[in-house]
């Protein structure tokens, strides 16, 4: 067996009220849930008490490391104690005394009980536990007194290190002085509530200021006294860590793996803290069980610590095939192999089930077929399930579909097994099914139906993936079919959007009144709606210049919110922040701009001041683009929004939102109306940018050769036909003074 641990030992540090057992630290996953891509719920077939053990990414399930050193034994405490001192007594003046008083108030408090000071401190003076007076009160405070001394030795270490040793603080106390006073209580008092946790209390101070020896004889001698409850255990837990310290790594295992087994609140503790190092350690350990169902813990714990799950299955199902201890284990196997057939998209977005022959799963399908065929188990149905879905990620369908059958007939009414199995069988159904004809939508359709309203507590039903990986296959199936309706209801592709045909049908999909059941889901699918459909299609009409029936087709839907700049500006230097930020008079929706535009046009087909609105039209095209001001514009449901840059735009939509054929076409008809110098130079200027924003569609945005990231830059010297008039006409203008100021790149070109 391979070694593992550096470190001497591993302790488990226990507080009686305030403190937890071991440092767990571990490095947190992130990018998605922390069990992969799973379709497997251990929810459904394991007790909750094992959950920090299903498989993750992290080191304990759902928690990453365990923090809870410093509370996991609060509660409990102050109800052990409430119920110690009786009815009536306070919850918020125990929890005080218990976790938040210093050590100096118990000490005031226990001297006021002994008659030695004549006042109560005033922190508690108000508290009705010190008007009863009685024996339990002051046996309580005794106790309370000698317990927070040892915080001092067996809290402070806690936050920094696994190893008690390697981060030892200073002790400011009579450690020997503590021990014989522990010890005198422990031997005098009869009471057994408190005798159990003075021996917890000795046994803890034994562990961190004596002899080891000395912890491990105190408990072994005593041990068989007390009643086996969260105490005794975290008793044993220190007994544990001694037999480290004294180098017997077969009895400390063993006594972990009793933690282990009997108290819920100190797993991850004894699991962390549990490992033997090396073969004939194990076999020792092993030999130290009373009974069979020791070992299966044993077995258990060093599947889960050492990831060998097969080989554990193997052991505890020879040991008994009745065992749940099995169940932890089978999960963890299944949901580790389920890694395994997951891919990434094309496009690297997202990743999605697949099914293949993998022979790396061969000895688990084998190992877990033949246990669910024998049906001797704690759960059969479990494992009739988890054969079913090995054999259908390996593309066995139809082994897969018997399995599921023998499933069922064995299956339990909770909830979350029922929901499993049904989840696989459709799965299987699906994937063993080539075609998506009609046969198969009405098989599939009530499931379909569940999975689309089904809503689960906290994300427990693992089921998104299979979902997911659903309704892209039937997707695919469906474009396959050239039944792009349905296609796009599954997947929403934006290719799609590209035909407006497509557009069309589905507003009239959408719309229609009687339909059938499975249009119906599929329509409950569809994320869009006639409004998103419209809108895109007055977005998609206005880059064709077709601003009347853009304009119809926007007066459809709700009023979009303002532009957030001036659509008309036209900046020396591209800015739509300073633009956002800039004063506006007269604020534009999508609407309001498409029929402004509309108003300057006809006045440009009337030839009423051409150069003008030829000149304001060109700005507001311009903005348009991804380049200008205005890309609110073509934000929608469908286009999407937020785009850093060109490349964030979706190749479908791309060309038409940075292209600059409008915005040059009305600067051209501006430089042919205008009547002065400065507005050509203007027109001049601003058909250079055209120039400039094309140039960089052709070598960057729309150059299926280039990758993002690829070093791209303008040359240094890149003659446009704007710069050239500008230099050569218009070196004199007002206008090309500024632009000079304003454009480094027209100024280093003049200068040539």
């Amino acid at each position: 067996m391979k070694k593992i641990f550096s470190k001497k030992y591993f302790v488990t540090l226990t507080s009686s009220f305030a403190v937890g057992t071991g440092i767990i630290l571990a490095c947190a996953g992130d990018w998605g849930p922390e069990y992969g891509d799973s379709s497997f719920t251990p929810e459904a077939f394991v007790n909750d008490a094992y959950q920090p053990f299903f498989y993750s990414d992290m080191f304990y399930y759902g928690i990453g490391h365990d923090r809870q050193h410093n509370t996991r034994f609060n509660e409990s405490n102050i109800k052990d104690w409430a119920n110690y001192l009786g009815n009536g007594t306070s919850r918020t003046e125990l929890e005080f005394l218990l976790v938040n008083a210093p050590a100096e108030t118990i000490d005031s408090l226990a001297a006021y009980q002994a008659g030695r000071l004549k006042t109560l401190p005033l922190s508690v003076r108000s508290f009705s536990l010190f008007r009863k007076n009685d024996k339990k009160t002051a046996d309580f405070l005794r106790y309370l007194a000698l317990a927070k001394k040892s915080e001092a030795f067996a809290v402070n270490n806690l936050e920094y290190s696994w190893d008690y040793e390697s981060k030892k603080k200073p002790v400011n106390i009579n450690t020997a002085q503590l021990n014989k006073e522990l010890l005198q209580e422990f031997t005098q008092t009869k009471d057994a509530f408190l005798k159990q946790r003075y021996w917890f209390q000795l046994e803890r101070s034994y562990f961190f200021n004596g002899p080891a020896q000395s912890a491990l004889d105190l408990f072994e001698k005593n041990e068989a006294s007390f009643e086996k409850n969260e105490m005794y255990y975290r008793t044993m837990a220190y007994a544990a860590g001694a037999c480290y310290k004294l180098k017997n790594f077969p009895k400390g295992s063993y006594y972990y793996s009793k933690v282990y087994d009997g108290c819920d609140a100190l797993k991850t503790v004894a699991h962390w803290s549990f490992g033997p190092k090396e073969e004939n350690e194990w076999k020792a350990t092993l030999a130290l069980c009373a009974n069979n169902d020791e070992k299966a813990t044993l077995w258990q714990m060093l599947g889960t610590f050492y990831t060998d799950e097969k080989r554990a299955i193997q052991e505890i199902y020879n040991l008994n095939p009745h065992s749940e201890k099995l169940n932890l284990l089978l999960t963890r196997a299944v949901n580790k192999q389920e890694q395994k057939f997951s891919t990434w998209d094309k496009d690297y977005t997202s990743k999605s089930l697949q099914f293949k022959k993998d022979t790396s799963t061969s000895e688990l399908l084998a190992l877990v077929t033949r246990i669910a065929q024998a049906g001797n188990t704690h759960q059969p149905y479990m494992w009739h399930i988890a054969a079913g879905y090995l054999n259908m990620l390996n593309g066995n369908f139809q082994q897969a579909a018997t399995a599921y059958t023998a499933a069922g007939k064995k299956l339990p009414k909770e909830e979350l097994v029922q929901y499993q199995l049904r989840l696989l069988k459709l799965v299987n159904t699906v994937a063993s099914t080539p075609k998506a004809d009609s046969k198969l939508e009405n098989k599939v359709l009530a499931d379909l139906n569940w999975l689309q309203k089904l809503k689960t507590p906290d994300g427990t039903f693992r089921y998104n993936t299979a979902f997911q990986w659903i309704k892209s296959t039937l997707a695919d199936r469906y474009i396959k079919q050239k039944e792009f309706l349905k296609a796009v209801c599954f997947n929403n592709y934006l290719s799609f959007y590209t035909n407006d045909g497509n557009i069309e049908a589905m507003k009239s999909f959408l719309n229609k009144a009687n339909k059938t059941p499975y249009e119906t889901l599929c329509a409950s699918f569809y994320p869009l709606t006639t409004n998103d459909l419209n809108e895109y299609q007055a977005i998609r009409l206005t880059y064709d210049d077709q601003l009347d029936e853009a304009i119809a087709k926007m007066e459809t839907v709700p009023a979009s919110a303002p532009l957030p700049g001036n659509p008309f500006n036209g900046r020396l230097q591209d800015c739509h922040d300073c633009d956002h930020e800039a004063p506006q008079k007269i604020k534009y929706t999508k609407l309001d701009l498409l029929k402004k535009m509309k108003e300057m046009e006809e006045k440009i087909k009337t030839n009423s001041e051409v150069y003008s609105n030829a000149m304001l039209v060109a700005n507001a095209f311009y903005n348009l683009t991804h380049y200008g001001n205005a890309r609110a514009f073509y934000e929608n449901n469908i286009v999407g929004s937020s785009h850093y840059s060109p490349f964030a735009i979706d190749s479908v939509f791309r060309d038409f939102l940075i292209d600059m054929k409008l915005a040059t076409k009305y600067y051209t008809l501006a430089l042919n109306a205008a009547k002065t110098a400065e507005q050509k130079a203007k027109c001049h200027y601003m058909l250079a940018k055209c120039e400039r924003n094309q140039w960089y569609n052709q070598t960057l945005y729309n150059n299926p050769k280039y990758q993002y990231g690829d070093h791209a830059r303008l040359p240094d010297f890149l003659p446009w036909n704007g710069f050239k008039a500008l230099k050569q006409q218009y070196a004199n203008t007002q206008f090309y003074k500024e632009a000079i100021r304003e454009c480094g790149y027209l100024s280093t070109y003049a200068q040539q």
